[in-house]
């Protein structure tokens, strides 16, 4: 996920936490039996790791000012040579770990750093209830039942953001929430111009988050075949259909032979009517800060097998590891991280969080700047649960991408790509099972 948008989109832009404690596959025994454990004698040092775009110099001197017994230390994976395999091959103690998405999965289920955070959610009164649901069912899906994280960070989840110059020039209406696919796709169609020498596209997306975070929660991979699903569930079809369908569209994409798959810039250059990407750019990014283009945004439109249904809330999970070295001040400064105390002042600012209680929905993007922009927005969806996640899922992500750039193109029709992404997502697939 890109550092700049929260993602991990990307990155998305999810952890594991604690250390010392047996997994979710061993009992847990009673606590009259577990071991005490004494901690390291001395001021307890504190490493945290993590990419998250919000700890940023002047969050982190308030946190040192929170604990001010404490020696906190942020490593920030989105720099060269402090990825999880960087720090274990250097030795570089790992306190706590916060990622979002299939980058927990990643760095801390597949290095075999998980801790079973339960016994810890309990003791220090963490109430799960008031985190969003799908959320929490997918951290427990990657801790064999238990909880191997907590989320407390930054989330993203996918909005449409639209240039309302090019609608007020060509006199359609602006979009607005709750729309479906179709509805907007037609809008798309009527954007799609070439005006005075300059042509100007309606709809463009990332199609990385737009497929592996899909709204309809299909996983790349069926779990239980261990096969592609790309043509084997037919809502992808469907979904092909409606997005990458669109024949006024493709046909300038065609034309001008340009790519369909876009970010941010694609907006703010003046020639996109409307743009998929992470809610998470309308903070981070300069020109839509200073409004040098009129912009706006809306809910995700939904299909009509999840109607008012958006994309999962990818969000940063914090977890211990089995390298803390002091459990107790790392736990102390962790339930901090996921405290209202902390998440209220980011949601107010516009940042997406995973809690949901009433103080979040009133409360947020209270202070957001640009003011008057549709904030609302970026809570106004269900949001979808996450897909299963597989070790090949990037390299299908990918494989996706480049067929649906082929439709888009005109060089493949669409069964045949399909097709063909199945086979070459099988073939991945074989290879990562060896």
């Amino acid at each position: 996920m890109n550092r700049k948008l929260h993602l991990a989109v990307a990155s998305l832009s999810i952890a594991a936490m604690l250390a010392g404690c047996s997994s979710s596959n061993n009992p847990e025994p009673s606590e009259a039996a577990k071991p005490v454990e004494p901690e390291p004698s001395g001021p307890a040092e504190i490493n945290l790791v993590t990419p998250d775009a919000t700890i940023t110099a002047e969050y982190l001197e308030g946190l040192r000012k929170k604990f001010p017994n404490y020696t906190i230390n942020h490593i920030d994976q989105s720099q060269k040579g402090k990825t999880i395999e960087d720090l274990i091959t250097t030795g570089v103690p790992i306190d706590i770990v916060g990622r979002a998405g299939t980058g927990f999965y990643s760095d801390v289920v597949n290095m075999k750093l998980e801790v079973d955070m339960s016994p810890y959610i309990k003791e220090y009164n963490i109430n799960l209830n008031e985190f969003e649901p799908q959320l929490i069912q997918y951290i427990r899906t990657i801790s064999n039942g238990g909880m191997y994280g907590i989320p407390g960070g930054s989330a993203i989840n996918h909005l449409l953001f639209y240039n309302k110059s090019i609608f007020d020039k060509f006199g359609v209406p602006y979009l607005k929430d709750g729309m479906t696919w179709t509805e907007v796709m037609d809008v798309a169609a009527k954007l799609t111009r070439s005006e005075s020498g300059v042509n100007y596209y309606g709809f463009t997306g990332h199609l990385g988050v737009m497929t592996s975070w899909n709204q309809l929660g299909i996983s790349l991979v069926d779990p239980k075949t261990n096969k592609p699903t790309i043509n084997t569930d037919e809502r992808w079809k469907s979904y092909f259909q409606i997005v990458y369908g669109n024949p006024a569209l493709n046909e300038a994409y065609r034309r001008d032979n340009r790519a369909f798959s876009g970010s941010t810039t694609r907006l703010t250059e003046g020639k996109t009517g409307i743009l998929l990407f992470n809610a998470g750019i309308a903070l981070v990014t300069k020109e839509m800060q200073e409004e040098t283009i009129n912009w706006d945004m809306v809910s995700l439109p939904s299909f009509k097998e999840a109607q008012n249904t958006g994309s999962p809330m990818n969000s940063t999970i914090w977890g211990l590891t089995k390298q803390t070295r002091n459990k107790k001040a790392a736990m102390e400064v962790l339930s901090y991280l996921v405290s209202d105390e902390n998440l209220l002042p980011l949601a107010k600012k516009g940042y997406l969080v995973p809690k949901i209680t009433e103080p979040f929905i009133k409360n947020f993007a209270s202070e957001a700047k640009p003011a008057g922009k549709n904030w609302k927005a970026v809570i106004y969806n269900k949001y979808a649960p996450f897909p299963i996640t597989n070790k090949s899922d990037a390299a299908i992500s990918a494989i996706h991408t480049k067929y649906i750039e082929s439709i888009i193109k005109g060089t493949t029709d669409m069964n045949t790509a399909l097709r063909m992404a199945e086979e070459e997502a099988q073939k991945v697939i074989d290879a990562n099972s060896r």
